[in-house]
């Protein structure tokens, strides 16, 4: 369990990081895992994550109901459920910092991957997303947080600000149950670990909240100007400092 500096710093973050979630979508996750690792130690921190990330991204779909495309969480769904659990499964034995290289090198790829795609008007369709849910499904039981890279085939299907923010955080929700399941048998969701994740989730959800009403007065052009700096940046920091 964390000391009292430790509360008072993860608590901090966990404000900053989803409120941030709360306007890109993504990030609240990506700079919680070093957080957690360096308190709890590395083992916990996606346990730890996905219950904060299940209150803070249930938090967004409550905000932004209105605006979710159920036939994409649907779709997403068919392949994300299975390939999460798989993943939790994996990660119970899981050791490795070439997974945190791998996500930030791929952060940095979804910037022009995502400019690719607008450029030569690829639609990302229905249909695709039960094998994006598949891919990402499992990568997310083993790193955490993939909100950054699924980010340009969410923004490919045409989903834009609350649309975007609702849909992704719902489908992201079904993974943490998934994973949180399997957590639950290999005995990785403690009573502390599930504290610590309710603490954090119930700051994420205030953050959500705030990031929100910042959402509502964003342009589509700053908000894609956003989400691009964010991959960059986090996607550096994977890169050249992986978490263990």
């Amino acid at each position: 369990m964390p000391d009292l500096l430790g509360w008072l710093g993860l608590g901090v973050a966990a404000l900053g990081a989803s409120t941030l979630g709360g306007v890109a979508g993504f990030g609240a996750g990506v700079i919680l895992v070093p957080l957690v690792a360096w308190t709890l130690g590395a083992k916990a921190t996606v346990p730890v994550l996905t219950v904060t990330m299940l209150l803070g991204n249930g938090a967004r779909v409550w905000f932004s109901r209105r605006d979710i495309h159920g036939r994409v969480v649907v779709a997403f769904f068919v392949g994300a459920l299975p390939t999460s659990a798989l993943g939790a499964v994996v990660y119970a034995g899981l050791e490795g910092e070439w997974i945190s290289r791998l996500l930030g090198t791929f952060m940095l790829l979804a910037v022009p991957l995502r400019r690719w795609l607008a450029g030569r008007g690829v639609a990302i369709r229905l249909a695709h997303f039960p094998v994006i849910g598949a891919v990402f499904g499992f990568l997310s039981s083993l790193v955490g947080s993939v909100g950054p890279i699924m980010t340009p085939f969410f923004l490919g299907h045409g989903l834009r600000r609350g649309a975007y923010i609702g849909t992704e955080a719902l489908c992201t929700v079904g993974t943490y149950v998934a994973r949180g399941i399997v957590f639950g048998r290999y005995a990785l969701l403690t009573p502390s670990t599930v504290l610590v994740g309710l603490y954090l989730g119930g700051v994420s959800i205030l953050g959500a909240w705030v990031g929100r009403r910042i959402l509502e007065r964003m342009s589509d052009r700053g908000f894609l100007a956003l989400v691009e700096a964010l991959l960059v940046g986090l996607g550096g920091v994977f890169l050249l400092w992986p978490a263990r």
